[in-house]
């Protein structure tokens, strides 16, 4: 499949106020022969068809935008229900969502035009994308875990010799919180 070349309208090439101006009224609903209009008044040639295709890749463009922050807002709604959960972790999850409904969805016609390699590495890359996120977790916990050890050594070791009540205190209370947990 040939790459899609990028689109410059003649509305792009024209200057940057006129240009917005055209937007705004675009999405104020004036009709395309209005808009048309406004531009040759402004001294430059223009179709209404130029019109029309500048207005549908700028449809097109809001509404991917709009989508983006849609599934932008999802993932921050999930991290702050879930604060465990970090934002990979979210985008994550809303891409095999996405993933599961694009297959739910799916008729006969369309699975008999999927190139299967294609799909499985493409589910593999996912699959690959949450292990090594699973594996990072892991080691940062770790290396978090190990530090924690070191500073409570640090901690305790200090506290025996300086401040050997408190510390005999400490041990004390975390022994009989050891011994609720068991």
């Amino acid at each position: 499949m040939a790459k899609k070349n990028r689109k410059h309208s003649k509305i792009d090439k024209l200057p940057a106020d006129i240009k917005e101006t055209v937007e705004q009224m675009m999405q104020a609903d004036f009709t395309y022969a209005e808009i048309a209009d406004y531009i040759r008044d402004c001294g430059f040639e223009i179709s209404v068809t130029s019109v029309w295709r500048h207005a549908t890749n700028l449809n097109a463009t809001v509404e991917t935008l709009r989508m983006a922050q849609e599934n932008f807002r999802v993932i921050m709604d999930e991290i702050a229900r879930y604060p465990q959960l970090d934002t990979s972790e979210g985008i994550i999850r809303l891409l095999s969502h996405h993933v599961l409904e694009a297959i739910n969805n799916m008729d006969e016609e369309q699975w008999q035009n999927i190139d299967p390699i294609k799909l499985i590495n493409q589910s593999n890359a996912l699959i690959r994308a949450a292990s090594y996120k699973n594996n990072m977790d892991l080691k940062n916990k770790d290396i978090m875990e190990a530090g924690m050890e070191q500073v409570k050594t640090l901690v305790f070791e200090a506290m025996a010799r300086e401040n050997p009540k408190l510390y005999a205190e400490v041990t004390k209370f975390l022994s009989e919180k050891q011994e609720d947990l068991k």
